[in-house]
């Protein structure tokens, strides 16, 4: 190999170990970061701790307009911090497209060269297809986060409807409904709730800003529907048993429709063993008509 090629190839593979062993490093947490996230929005109790965002990494992407508004909106379902997501993407785009490298200069070591375009092609497609499958991931679960909010909201809006019916008020009933269930889901709500008695703000708007942070359509319309029902007695109750039910039934037709769908996806197998094996059998017959012509 040239050694210029040979030079080009190990600064390229010492450039990428070094961002990876940078990024490695957590970066120190800034204290006055930590402590306006905690004012502004209180992360559920569920165990999940995640770093502060380094000020460095998130203004330099912002600038770059990333992480893009869908994925922020994902990651805010998740409870994630955006400099973590970039750290742990830059880490995969940087192993990804350091591999088609390493590679060539092993093939180098063993006496074969290849083409830098083609080296640096297959870096660049690995990256781009390492972005893609982080994306895909960091976006499908959010959706099955936002899926068990909206579980998790009917439950709790059953729950509530019932302890009205036994004469609690509607905090009390709210807060011992959250309190019934487990997972991030139900820690969220109670966070919620327990950020409107702090502020001396209404359940129902807490419950509002926690759908406008998860993009749930449920608990932003919930809010609308309880200010128009009114705080006490029979309304609030048929309100909040008409919320339940509707979200129960929205659900049961999403579980439908990935049954629907799943079902399909099974017969695609059925179908491709089907068509190899009339091409197997057919193909000799063809081929003796076609020969004996």
């Amino acid at each position: 190999m040239n050694p210029l090629l040979a030079g080009v190839f190990g600064a390229g593979a010492g450039v990428g170990l070094w961002a990876v062993l940078r990024l490695l490093v957590p970066a120190k947490p800034d204290l006055a970061r930590s402590l306006a996230q905690i004012t502004a929005a209180p992360q559920p109790p569920d165990g999940n701790t995640e770093t502060a965002e380094p000020d460095r990494l998130t203004a330099w992407t912002v600038r770059l307009g990333l992480p893009r508004a869908a994925i922020r909106a994902d990651l805010a379902a998740l409870d994630r911090a955006t400099g973590d997501y970039l750290r742990n993407l830059m880490r995969i785009v940087a192993i990804a497209a350091a591999a088609p490298i390493a590679l060539a200069l092993g093939l180098a070591a063993s006496g074969t060269s290849l083409n830098l375009l083609v080296v640096a092609a297959a870096s660049i497609g690995l990256a781009l297809i390492a972005v893609v499958a982080v994306e895909a991931e960091i976006h499908a679960k959010a959706e099955q986060a936002r899926t068990e909010a909206r579980r998790a909201l009917a439950v709790v809006l059953s729950l509530c409807a019932m302890a009205l019916s036994g004469g609690a008020g509607i905090e009390s009933a709210l807060r011992s409904a959250a309190a019934s269930g487990h997972g991030p889901a139900f820690a969220r709500i109670q966070s919620a709730l327990d950020r409107a008695v702090l502020l001396g703000t209404t359940p129902w708007q807490a419950l509002a800003d926690l759908g406008d942070r998860l993009s749930v359509d449920a608990y932003t319309q919930l809010a609308s529907t309880t200010a128009l029902a009114g705080t006490e007695g029979a309304r609030i109750r048929s309100s909040l048993t008409d919320r339940a039910t509707a979200l129960r039934a929205a659900r049961l037709a999403d579980i439908e429709t990935e049954a629907l769908a799943a079902t399909e996806r099974m017969s695609l197998p059925i179908v491709a063993m089907a068509t190899a094996f009339v091409i197997i059998v057919g193909f000799p017959a063809l081929e003796r008509i076609m020969t004996g012509l």
